[in-house]
């Protein structure tokens, strides 16, 4: 008896450990399936009302239920026609956003563009070049970070004004050509290369240009991809600013575009719900491509394998 008594003893603690990893399993994956249902519920509303009128819409909404959310009847794609203004419907109502799309993609583009030349640019200088009150200049770009953009819209817009950019284009792109934010990131990136690197390069002959572009990027590329990412999302996003900078339509930007279809006569739901859904799009597209090198860039230690 005693000695099955001991054996059971020993087994205890290895029972409890196994129980105990258990629960931290369960509960992990209950906080984990809390957080999806927290950001996957908006989406699925949307994209489930996007392919329906706006009565179904308002006819399943209360009480809330699985109809809410997904259609099970009436489907359609004629709201996503309408929206890129594929109807006559959708062109007499003025939802055609195909041309809004296609300025927040060109913006967005030469936005990210810029802001690899000069960020980049800025962030090598930062990071591995020698300078006289380098850190003081650093802290005075990072220090624009802190001011909120409501505290410069105004003098940002006299400026654009006296440089004859309002109502155009380029309004959308020349204020954010360079970001203090992705200066910092990239100052970060390039910091942890080891400096022998430069050393290396500048004994055979290199210049700075050289170093900068053979050395430094190929080992920031991951670093570079997530910042390009995470630039385009702002621009895409971009609401307030292009609301003050144009008053045409046809240079609306797709956020400002579908925002002034709410009026007090009310949206087509169904179409506003299927323009949601082409505006999340490309950049849900874009992270899904790119997202190894946005995870490479949170793990890298800063040497090139």
């Amino acid at each position: 008896m005693s000695t099955a008594s001991s054996e059971l003893n020993s087994y205890t603690p290895s029972r409890r450990f196994r129980v105990s990893k258990l629960v931290d399993g369960l509960v992990t994956a209950l906080i984990y399936l809390v957080i999806l249902a927290v950001f996957l519920t908006p989406l699925i509303y949307v994209l489930g009302n996007s392919v329906r009128n706006s009565q179904a819409i308002w006819t399943n909404a209360f009480p809330v239920s699985i109809k809410t959310f997904l259609p099970f009847e009436g489907i359609t794609l004629t709201n996503y026609a309408q929206s890129l203004g594929l109807t006559g419907v959708g062109r007499y109502q003025g939802m055609d956003i195909s041309q809004n799309l296609y300025i927040s993609l060109t913006s967005s583009i030469i936005v990210v563009i810029s802001s690899l030349i000069f960020n980049t640019a800025a962030a090598y200088f930062f990071s591995r070049l020698k300078f006289p009150g380098k850190k003081y200049l650093l802290v005075y770009v990072l220090a624009t970070m802190m001011i909120p953009q409501q505290v410069v819209v105004v003098p940002l817009f006299l400026v654009v004004r006296q440089l004859g950019l309002t109502e155009t284009f380029w309004a959308l792109v020349v204020p954010w050509y360079a970001s203090p934010f992705i200066v910092f990131l990239l100052t970060q990136f390039m910091s942890d290369l080891p400096k022998e690197f430069d050393e290396a390069a500048t004994i055979d002959g290199a210049n700075l240009w050289q170093i900068l572009w053979r050395v430094i990027i190929p080992n920031v590329l991951p670093g570079l991809i997530t910042v390009s990412l995470m630039e385009f999302q702002f621009i895409w996003n971009e609401y307030y600013w292009p609301l003050i900078a144009v008053s045409d339509r046809k240079l609306f930007p797709v956020q400002v575009a579908i925002a002034s279809q709410f009026t007090e006569a009310g949206p087509n739901w169904g179409v506003a719900f299927a323009a949601m859904v082409l505006a999340s799009l490309p950049v849900i597209l874009l992270f899904l491509f790119a997202q190894r090198y946005f995870f490479e860039s949170a793990a890298m230690s800063g040497v090139k394998g």
